[in-house]
Order: structure tokens, then sequence, then C-alpha cells
């Protein structure tokens, strides 16, 4: 059986490179407009750790 992609790879997240595709529930920083996985979300305490910006979903 052949292995189907998953389609529209949007990033990775910055903190512990997990790839992020579209439909993948994942966080932006506003100002910095860097992506997080739900995992790093909930370990930095929902803040980015670049400039302590409360993070969005995305």
């Amino acid at each position: 059986m052949a292995y189907v992609p998953k389609l529209l790879l949007v990033g990775r997240c910055v903190r512990c490179g997990k790839k992020l595709y579209k439909g993948d529930e994942m966080y932006q920083c506003p100002k910095c407009n860097v992506l997080y996985c739900p995992i790093c979300y909930r370990k930095t305490q929902r803040r980015c750790p670049i400039c302590l910006t409360e993070l969005v979903p995305y």
C-alpha cells in the first residue's frame, strides 16, 4: 500500500521542530509571526518565549 502524504505543510514549531500541516491545531505570536504546536503552547504557558506576548490560534 502506498503512503499518501498530507497536503500543504504550513511550517514547523519554532520550539520543538514538529511539522505543522493545514488543519492541525497551532498557535502564532502576533508580533514575531512564529508558529507553536499545542504541546509547546501549554509548556510555554500560552506566551511566546521570545517576546512574552500572548499566543493566538492560527
